[in-house]
């Protein structure tokens, strides 16, 4: 109880780990901006779910597991995404996805380069 109110040095290893997150934040920023907004890191694990041979992943045919893999969309959010389809019917085209509680605009733009109609 003797060291409360004195500050402790963080660990030499502890602020290299700092300034690496820091510099690597600094880096994908500066790429994004050059990319025109385009973060290539999130890309990589939706493309590898999606695979290869695959133009997008079909909205109407999609686990919520598979959804989940998407930009912006997490567990709840698939399942949302599933209890709609199965209440209303598949989803004719992008702006029927926005009918989902809690996929706006935004959530709907991410997603679109990676899901297609069936």
């Amino acid at each position: 109880m003797q060291n409360l109110g004195k500050k402790r040095k963080p660990a030499p290893g502890r602020i290299a780990l700092w300034a690496a997150t820091a510099a690597l934040a600094a880096v994908t920023v500066i790429w994004t901006a050059l990319d025109g907004g385009a973060h290539p890191m999130e890309t990589g694990p939706v493309d590898a779910a999606l695979g290869a041979d695959q133009r997008g992943l079909d909205l109407n045919a999609a686990t919520a597991e598979d959804l989940d893999e998407l930009p912006g969309i997490g567990p709840a959010l698939a399942e949302r995404i599933v209890a709609w389809r199965e209440e209303n019917g598949p989803f004719a085209g992008p702006e029927d996805i926005q009918a989902v509680s809690g996929i706006g605009p935004a959530t709907a733009e991410a997603i679109a380069p990676y899901i297609e109609w069936g």
